[in-house]
């Protein structure tokens, strides 16, 4: 398996496999996003590459439509010569079971982690994390967090162990390839389902079955203002931020590794993307309300969530992963350790799918061309009111992929984007970073541009504070169910631990399980720097001060002369 090329010198990097682990309903749209794509089927021309694809989910009711675009792509691939080996697909589908046999898979995990982690410690007080009483939903409907784990966990440790044998092939799959690899593993961030089992698939794939030698990449999608009531910022989401917090931020994730081990290290390797669906839900729905609304908003719905899908899986199969791969060195991710800082709490990036025209909307085929500019000039200064941030957050550097049809104006739309990134995300400091690249688009009545903002933090997003709203109004039992991560071993990270004052982690036994993580930073209470060029300043500061004793003085402390990159 070759690992991620990058020269330094030059700014060049080698194509990349594209493998994707899609979670849930919105995981598996995601997968068969990347189906769709003509690139990797031309990167499997080459025949060092393999490509991977999973869908893991609750019920089979959402696999239909993706395990059909698979067996169109092996019919694609057949089409051209390409051998079919160089392709694997897996559709696992996870039974509910009952209440009795899943309450017995809980109750023997600590069997379970001490044979995955030696170091795991035999808690005497270990009683299930799932309710023996707990009614279980149906495959299909909404599953709280701590059961999608559970439902997880019976699948990975206990007999067949489905998960574990198909995690095992799709990393066997990867190692064949002789072209550098990254993984991509989409879910809703909104769902509990996918938050109840990425925290331990990315876990087990990342930091057991890969040993952390390939970039694995979370990408969290938001909801929209069209998403069901069940998946519009319900305290689902508010955990979930919390769980990928501490695994993002280097100094929770550390203050989780002091009480937990190194098998806790966050499985992101290669960062985290959180995918804004809101203006693409806004465009397509702007000026359309005919029919009847349950059916019309179901299908809004489904376009909408597709087309989002598709402009990530576009972005990142282009050039066969250089582009995805060079988005990622701003970030911190890609680069070289010595060439490379933390932003921390700032470890995450929005991938802002900001839709500016949709065919039939606004302007009609034909129609003069000034009048596109000018929906197109509407909907570009509409981003910041769908970005889903708080005002006032901040970046040292943007990156913009405009795609438009080749009858626009591409310079036009050009100058309004980079006026508008440059007036609402960047901050003043003379030079405005921003890169905008251009790219042909298929469809002659869409536009549209994907803003792409590294050093977000949680705490920058409209989503976690009004989640934190709707979590602090359930019950005990029910925050238990909401959680996910640390659930096994004993912690609910949201919750401040009962030992240690200040800390984060009540023990759900009552013992003395927690984490090395301040709880007022966990809840929001106290932010982190404004920007990460800060957290960099700091950084950077405290590695270059020295200590020069000056003549008939006292030492005085002294910073090297060292210029970041």
């Amino acid at each position: 398996m070759a690992k991620s090329l990058y020269h330094s010198s030059t700014g060049n990097q080698s194509e990349h496999c594209i493998h994707v682990v899609g979670i849930g309903r919105t995981g598996a749209a995601y997968v068969e996003a990347l189906l769709r794509t003509g690139e990797i089927e031309d990167l499997l021309e080459d025949p060092r590459a393999r490509f991977a694809a999973m869908v893991v989910d609750i019920g089979e009711q959402d696999m239909g439509v993706v395990t059909d675009y698979a067996g169109g792509f092996r019919k694609r691939l057949e089409s051209r010569g390409i051998p079919q080996e160089r392709f694997l697909f897996q559709a696992i589908s996870l039974e509910v079971p009952s209440k009795e046999d899943l309450f017995n898979t809980t109750s023997r995990m600590r069997e379970f982690l001490k044979l995955e982690y030696p170091r795991y410690y035999w808690n005497p007080n270990y009683e299930s994390w799932v309710n023996r009483n707990l009614p279980l939903p149906k495959a299909g409907d909404h599953f709280p967090r701590a059961v999608a784990k559970a439902i997880y966990a019976k699948a990975y440790y206990d007999e067949p162990r489905i998960l574990n044998d198909a995690l095992d092939k799709f990393v066997a799959h990867i190692e064949e390839a002789q072209i550098p690899s990254m993984i991509l593993v989409p879910f809703s961030l909104a769902g509990g389902t996918g938050t109840g089992i990425v925290v331990d698939l990315a876990r087990h794939l990342s930091n057991v079955k890969l040993g952390r030698r390939l970039p694995v990449i979370g990408v969290g999608q938001l909801s929209s203002s069209g998403d069901p009531e069940v998946h519009r910022h319900t305290a689902t989401m508010y955990t979930a931020l919390n769980d990928l917090d501490c695994m993002l931020d280097d100094d929770k994730n550390n203050g989780v590794m002091t009480v937990w081990g190194d098998l806790y290290k966050s499985p992101f390797t290669g960062g985290f993307f959180v995918v804004n669906p809101e203006q693409s839900w806004q465009r397509l729905t702007a000026y359309t309300d005919t029919g009847e609304k349950r059916i019309r908003d179901t299908f809004r719905h489904m376009v909408t969530n597709r087309f989002v899908a598709d402009c990530f899986m576009r972005f990142a199969a282009d050039e066969h992963g250089r582009v995805l791969f060079k988005a990622l060195r701003p970030v911190g991710f890609t680069g070289a350790p010595h060439e490379t800082l933390s932003a921390k709490a700032r470890n995450w990036t929005l991938f802002n799918v900001a839709k500016l025209t949709h065919p039939g909307v606004q302007v009609l085929p034909g129609e003069h061309g000034e009048k596109w500019e000018a929906v197109v000039g509407q909907w570009t200064d509409f981003v910041p009111k769908y970005d889903g941030l708080k005002d006032g957050f901040r970046t040292d550097y943007a990156e913009v992929h405009v795609h438009v049809p080749r009858d626009m104006d591409v310079n036009v739309i050009d100058k309004k984007i980079r006026d508008m990134v440059n007036r609402t995300y960047l901050l003043s400091d003379g030079d405005k970073p921003v890169q905008i690249f251009n790219h042909e688009f298929f469809d002659a009545l869409t536009a549209y541009a994907v803003v792409i903002l590294p050093g977000m933090a949680k705490t920058d997003l409209e989503a976690f504070w009004a989640s934190r709203d709707a979590y602090d109004k359930l019950t005990w039992e029910e925050k238990l169910n909401e959680h996910s991560w640390l659930l096994d071993i004993g912690p609910m990270i949201s919750e401040p631990a009962i030992r240690f004052q200040g800390l984060a982690g009540e023990c759900i036994w009552g013992c003395a399980c927690w984490i090395v993580v301040p709880y007022d930073e966990l809840r929001g209470d106290k932010l982190p720097p404004p920007t990460r060029k800060e957290i960099f300043a700091n950084a950077i500061s405290a590695m270059t001060k020295t200590v020069v004793k000056t003549p008939g003085g006292e030492p005085k402390v002294a910073a090297a002369g060292m210029k970041a990159v």
